[in-house]
């Protein structure tokens, strides 16, 4: 009876995904159990939602709400939990918070009762004269913080710490007033799962987290992403670990008043998703003699086959490549963050009554592999987008001049002729547009033009050459210009 009912829901919902054109988002939406696709949906059409911000939206919360009770098994002794650092993006009033906030209120209500409990607990500890052990409060979600007041915060809640915060660029922004970039250097080990310390005068006590679990999640605009590109954060490693939400459609969909309920179908929605991950904050650590000890799920055999397949086919490619300057350093993340998705997914499929948590299974991995794919997607058109805004002109006029694929002497003979410029200067603006990733090397001595479409995928016929040529056009007159007077 449940595999018909669960059918019929499948069914629906590819009928609807199919009416609502979900496919042009790009969102791998059918990844997701039956039961939560069905929540997006109804989401998307009576919250005017996009798929892509809800639906991740909902991923960060799940990950906030199984904390660091179970891990996933890598390879080898080589374990993860499920933290992820996401970044919703997109033009003023496209609706990156709504959706946040809506996957978020379940945690947020879950916060509210414990702080009730921490208020109950106060007052008699009061009243009992202050002799026991004060009160410790414990809380999920922190928007306003310092580096040692979110550790201290973790430390009252080991299970897991979300840093929720609409406009995240002010966050990053302020980072730079602690000595030494102390936050950064936090977030970057507790991605990475190392321990962390807080020793302090005022703390009588220190600070020691052995398995932290912090997650990260906020929006910004599209005109501001280029902000994270200039504070040293690729630099540091910290871009290479945040996965970026970027709807191909800029277009704010039209409130409709629905004549099915809508505002019911709305709370049942809400509601449903509320029962869900309400699951997943049920879920608990494995009590040992000592200690709390999390789940380790490995993934089963032909999960991990098809894991280290889809990983090996990426490192042969890696290995080809002479130049170390060349090697993606945010590619060489994936394994972890594929991971951490097939966890996400599994104990999801678990929470929706659609699967078990006795291990990792292939429809969980390539649900994360798909996942990691539209992500990755999202962050090349959000580099395409910045390398527009970053580049100057004169680099970007000698790229318009080359063919899509040249060497450096080829290069340098276009830049003297056209251009007259040095030898030195067409080298230097080889390197800016690498570094803007409008160009890169194929091998030694040899480049090829990297422009996306509006998929995020490679093409040489764009707008983008369009914009180039224009700027072409009137510095070829200008020139002439010049020449004449």
């Amino acid at each position: 009876m449940a595999d018909m009912t669960n059918t019929r829901l499948e069914l629906c919902n590819m009928i609807r995904m199919e009416a609502e054109h979900v496919s042009d988002t790009g969102f791998p939406l059918d990844v997701f159990p039956q039961a939560v696709q069905s929540v997006i949906l109804d989401m998307d059409r009576y919250e005017n939602y996009k798929t892509e911000f809800i639906a991740t939206a909902m991923l960060s919360a799940v990950s906030a709400a199984l904390g660091g009770t179970y891990r996933i098994r890598i390879k080898g002794e080589w374990q993860s939990n499920a933290a992820l650092y996401i970044i919703l993006v997109g033009r003023p009033g496209l609706g990156k918070t709504p959706p946040l906030e809506a996957a978020y209120r379940p945690i947020r209500k879950h916060d509210y009762a414990l702080f009730k409990a921490y208020e109950s607990e106060l007052e008699a500890w009061k009243a009992a004269g202050e002799s026991d052990r004060k009160p410790v409060l414990r809380r999920t979600v922190v928007s306003d913080f310092t580096p040692e007041s979110l550790l201290l915060t973790h430390n009252s809640n080991p299970r897991s710490v979300v840093i929720l915060v609409d406009e995240i660029m002010g966050m990053f922004n302020s980072a730079n007033r602690y000595t030494n970039g102390q936050l950064i250097e936090q977030l970057l080990t507790a991605w990475s799962g190392g321990v962390l310390d807080v020793t302090r005068v005022s703390n009588t006590i220190p600070v020691h987290i052995e398995q932290p679990c912090i997650n990260i999640v906020g929006t910004t605009q599209t005109k501001r992403i280029h902000e994270l590109l200039t504070k040293g954060f690729e630099e540091n490693g910290l871009l290479d670990r945040i996965l970026f939400v970027l709807p191909k459609s800029r277009e704010v969909s039209k409130w409709t008043d629905w004549d099915d309920g809508g505002e019911d179908r709305a709370s049942m929605a809400a509601a449903r998703w509320e029962q869900i991950l309400g699951k997943v904050l049920s879920l608990d650590y494995d009590t040992g003699e000592e200690e709390r000890m999390p789940h380790v799920l490995s993934m089963d055999r032909e999960a991990r086959e098809y894991f280290f397949s889809w990983w090996n086919r990426k490192v042969e490619r890696i290995n080809r490549i002479e130049d170390d300057a060349e090697v993606d350093s945010r590619e060489m993340k994936h394994p972890a963050q594929v991971a951490r998705l097939a966890l996400l997914m599994q104990v999801l499929r678990y929470a929706a009554g659609e699967s078990h948590l006795l291990s990792v299974d292939t429809a969980s991995v390539k649900a994360a592999i798909r996942l990691n794919g539209y992500f990755e997607d999202s962050y090349r058109r959000i580099r395409s987008f910045v390398a527009e805004d970053m580049c100057e002109d004169p680099p970007k006029v000698l790229l318009s001049l080359l063919p899509d694929t040249f060497d450096t002497k080829t290069a340098i003979a276009i830049g003297k002729e056209l251009q007259n410029v040095s030898e030195r200067t067409v080298m230097n603006y080889l390197k800016e547009l690498c570094r803007s990733r409008l160009l890169r090397k194929s091998k030694a001595g040899h480049y090829e033009k990297i422009i996306y479409d509006e998929s995020g995928k490679f093409s040489y016929i764009s707008k983008f050459h369009i914009i180039i040529s224009c700027k072409l056009i009137v510095y070829i007159v200008m020139c002439f210009y010049q020449e004449t007077n």
